[in-house]
């Protein structure tokens, strides 16, 4: 089942400097805005099933020579999106305490915290479930946090661990706009997008299942209905998802990606056009925002299609010399610490 996964690929570089002489303070509120400093460089990662490694390959023109990564994460490794140069994954293996734990890494500076149990753990398995991860940056609180979303019967529970405190807290869920997961979520690789301080993903609602547009706001904890493309079926193909897209929230669907100019109003929604879409094989693309052009990655494939001339500008294998080399996602090299030290 092919999902999507986009990221806004949007970043700020902060310098910190003194003048030298050994007495230089840095104020308290540079202090704890340093977990903010990215280096403005974006890279994909990528994984090897033939040697379980991971790679790193920056996104620049060459899109040669990955770079192995000295993490130590387990063969079974899903790709939940990032946020800021930090990289949240579920995995399954025995090399680590839980039989499925979830991992937040920064693959710049190798740093990796595992969460702790949140309590649904124990019964995820003896019930029949649609489980989605989510991750994003809480303004308000200053504070990165992984949301775990779980449906059981029509019924949603919302789990929620702050890596400031490094706890897992459960708010009570009050008006969801949704009832039933999205059919094609496929359980734990369900595509959610985080734009705007909001979580979002696609879900069904009332007996006759309308398709409808979820937003979770990470700071008040709430939950919201974002108006759809008027007219626009978000649910005609199996491959539909959510999407960013130059900071803008968006629906893909295969040949084309409606973006929503202003958020939350519905007659900003416009479309564009991939042409030549149907003639590439694309499995679980990765979509990205890159100087205009919008960058689509297949396993190892990556193809660039420029927007204003309405076609494929570059195809590019990546997988180098690695084999089974295939893109996972995509980050921004950054100095952000998962474990706020």
């Amino acid at each position: 089942m092919a999902s999507v996964m986009v990221l806004v690929m949007a970043s700020v570089m902060v310098l910190v400097m003194g003048d030298g002489d050994g007495d230089d303070v840095i104020p308290p509120e540079i202090i704890t805005k340093l977990h903010q400093i990215t280096l403005n460089r974006h890279h994909l990662i990528c994984h090897s099933d033939v040697t379980n490694s991971f790679y790193s390959l920056p996104l620049d023109q060459n899109l040669q020579n990955p770079k192995k990564l000295n993490l130590h994460l387990p063969h079974a490794f899903f790709f939940h999106g990032s946020c800021n140069g930090l990289v949240l994954c579920s995995t399954s293996s025995a090399h680590f305490l839980n039989a499925h734990s979830l991992v937040v890494f920064n693959p710049t500076t190798k740093e990796l915290v595992q969460l702790p149990e949140c309590g649904f753990d124990k019964i995820i398995n003896m019930l029949e479930c649609d489980v989605m991860y989510a991750f994003g940056y809480d303004a308000r609180t200053d504070d990165y946090k992984v949301v775990t979303f779980c449906y059981i019967h029509n019924n949603i529970d919302v789990y929620i661990y702050s890596l400031r405190s490094k706890r897992w807290t459960r708010p009570v869920v009050v008006n969801c706009p949704c009832d039933h997961s999205h059919p094609h979520s496929n359980g734990k690789t369900s595509p959610v997008v985080f734009v705007n301080g909001i979580i979002h993903w696609i879900a069904y609602k009332g007996p006759y299942c309308a398709p409808v547009i979820v937003g979770f706001s990470l700071s008040d904890e709430t939950f919201t209905e974002v108006p759809s493309p008027k007219g626009v079926d978000i649910v005609r193909t199996s491959d539909c998802a959510l999407v960013v897209v130059g900071e803008k929230l968006g629906v893909f669907l295969n040949d084309e990606v409606w973006l929503m100019s202003e958020y939350g109003v519905r007659e900003s929604w416009f479309k564009i056009s991939i042409c030549g879409f149907d003639e590439i094989p694309m499995v679980d693309p990765v979509i990205l925002d890159e100087d205009g052009k919008i960058v689509l990655v297949s396993g190892g494939l990556v193809r660039i299609y420029d927007v204003e001339e309405k076609c494929f500008c570059k195809s590019i294998d990546v997988s180098g010399n690695v084999e089974g080399l295939k893109v996972k996602g995509a980050y921004v090299e950054s100095l952000v610490s998962p474990k706020f030290i």
